[in-house]
C-alpha cells in the first residue's frame, strides 16, 4: 500500500470526488425536505393529541402514548426516506475513498464482521445475542490479511412483571470499530489486553482485584509501569504471553492507545490479533442536516479509515519472524517450551 497523505486526499477531492458530492448534495436537499415534512406531520399529530388530552382532562395519557408512537414513526420513516441516499453516498464516496487508499481492498457497505469472528476474539466474555453492523472492509496489506467494520453487539434480558407480561431488553456489549488481522507469531493459547481501570483508580488494591478474575486466565504482569497504567493483561500461559507481548509490541500498543485516546482492547488468539475501538458516533454515514460538499467531512472519513488500516503498521504485523517466509506459516518456538 502506497501511503496516502492529506495533500493527496485534497487533490483527489478536488479532481474527482467533488463532482459526485455536488450531485449527491442535490439528493440530500430533496431528502431533507421530505424529512422536514415528516417531522412537521409528527409534531402536528403530537400537538393535536396533547390538546385533546388537556380538553378531556385524561391525565396526559394520550399525550404520552402519542409521543411514543410519533417517535417510533419518525425513527422508522427517517430510515426509509434516507435509505437510498445513504446507499448511493457509500457507493460513490466511501467506496471511492477506500479504493483511493488501496485499490486491493474490498468494501461491502451492508456487511460486517461476523458474530462468530467477533466472539472468537475472547475480548468480551458475554456472548452477543444480536450483532449488527455495516461498512465491512477486507483485503491484504502487505503480508497481512485484514477485515474490519462497525459493529454493535448486544445481549438480551427478559423479565416478567406481576401481571405475567414479558419484556425483552437489549444491552450494549460493544459499539465501535472491530478489527481482525493475521498475526506474525503463532501460539497455542489466548492473550487479552484490556483497559486497566482498577489499577489507576485503586492502585495496589486494583491489582489484587484483577488477580481474582480467574475467568480471564492468569494475570500477566509486564515490566513496563507506563503500560500497566493503561492496560491489564490476562493470558493462558505466563511464558507464552511474555513471548507474544515483546517489549516492542508493548510499546506499539501503548503508542496506539495514546494516538486514539480511546479505551482500546486487544486480543491475540491462535494466529490472529483483534482490536476493538469504541465509538459513540457512526463513522461512515453521510450528513442529512448539513452540506456534504466540504473537504472537512471527507477528511474525517479518511482519518477513520487510516486509523483502522494503520493498525497493520502500528503493530508491525507485516514483519515475519521466520526468515525467508512469505505466506507459509510455521509454529514458532516459544522460549522455555519444547516444540513438538
Amino acid at each position: 500500500m502506497v501511503p496516502r497523505t492529506e495533500s493527496d486526499l485534497a487533490h483527489f477531492f478536488a479532481t474527482d470526488l467533488l463532482k459526485e458530492l455536488k450531485v449527491l448534495e442535490g439528493v440530500r436537499l430533496a431528502v431533507l425536505a421530505r424529512v422536514k415534512i415528516m417531522l412537521g406531520i409528527a409534531a402536528g399529530v403530537f400537538a393535536m393529541c396533547m390538546a385533546v388530552d388537556l380538553l378531556m382532562d385524561i391525565g396526559g395519557r394520550l399525550g404520552v402514548i402519542s409521543g411514543f408512537i410519533c417517535l417510533a414513526a419518525v425513527s422508522y420513516g427517517y430510515k426509509v426516506v434516507t435509505r437510498e441516499y445513504v446507499r448511493d453516498f457509500k457507493a460513490k464516496v466511501i467506496r471511492r475513498i477506500i479504493e483511493f487508499i488501496d485499490p486491493g481492498l474490498t468494501y461491502l457497505a451492508e456487511g460486517h464482521v461476523s458474530l462468530e469472528r467477533f466472539h472468537s476474539s475472547r475480548i468480551f466474555r458475554r456472548h452477543p445475542d444480536r450483532l449488527r453492523g455495516d461498512d465491512l472492509v477486507r483485503g491484504r496489506l502487505g503480508r497481512t490479511d485484514i477485515e474490519f467494520s462497525e459493529v454493535h453487539a448486544q445481549y438480551k434480558t427478559e423479565t416478567t412483571d406481576s401481571q405475567g407480561t414479558s419484556k425483552r431488553k437489549y444491552h450494549t456489549i460493544f459499539k465501535g470499530l472491530f478489527f481482525a488481522a493475521g498475526f506474525n507469531k503463532e501460539f497455542a493459547g489466548k492473550i487479552v489486553v484490556l483497559p486497566d481501570t482498577a489499577e489507576r483508580l485503586l492502585g495496589g488494591i486494583g491489582g489484587f482485584i484483577q488477580s481474582l478474575n480467574k475467568t480471564r486466565g492468569q494475570l500477566v504482569k509486564l515490566e513496563d509501569p507506563e503500560f500497566e497504567k493503561y492496560f491489564v493483561v490476562y493470558g493462558d500461559d505466563q511464558i507464552e504471553s511474555r513471548y507474544v507481548l515483546s517489549t516492542s509490541l508493548v510499546q506499539r500498543i501503548l503508542d496506539f492507545r495514546k494516538k486514539t485516546r480511546r479505551k482500546v482492547c486487544f486480543s491475540f488468539v491462535g494466529s490472529e490479533v483483534f482490536v476493538a475501538i469504541p465509538y459513540r458516533r457512526s463513522l461512515f454515514e453521510p450528513r442529512v442536516f448539513g452540506k456534504i460538499t466540504g473537504f472537512k467531512g471527507i477528511r474525517e472519513y479518511f482519518a477513520d479509515l487510516q486509523l483502522a488500516l494503520g493498525i497493520v503498521e502500528d503493530l508491525d504485523l507485516n514483519t515475519r519472524i521466520w526468515a525467508g517466509q512469505d505466506d507459509t506459516r510455521q509454529v514458532a518456538e516459544v522460549p522455555g517450551r519444547q516444540t513438538p
